[in-house]
């Protein structure tokens, strides 16, 4: 889980530095871990976000994320686009 937070957090930080250069696929990523949606994002709100994504990836809840699990998700993102 801690790979998600590292992830989110250097994504929030090296990309937000204009909103004017962002597009609007980065905007949505901000807004879904804006959860309360005041237009920031917290330590608590990737914390939530990443226990959110981390549920969502562990398809067993075995409470571990396996290659498999990766590669289903990988798979359903795919369909999705």
């Amino acid at each position: 889980m801690v790979w998600i937070k590292l992830i989110i957090s250097f994504f929030i930080i090296f990309t937000s530095v204009n909103a004017s250069e962002l597009s609007q696929e980065e905007i949505s990523y901000f807004k879904i871990i804006d959860l309360n949606n005041d237009g920031f994002v917290s330590i608590d709100e990737i914390n939530q976000s990443a226990g959110i994504f981390f549920q969502l990836i562990d398809i067993n809840k075995d409470n571990k994320i396996s290659l498999l699990e990766l590669e289903e998700l990988k798979a359903i993102i795919n369909i999705l686009k």
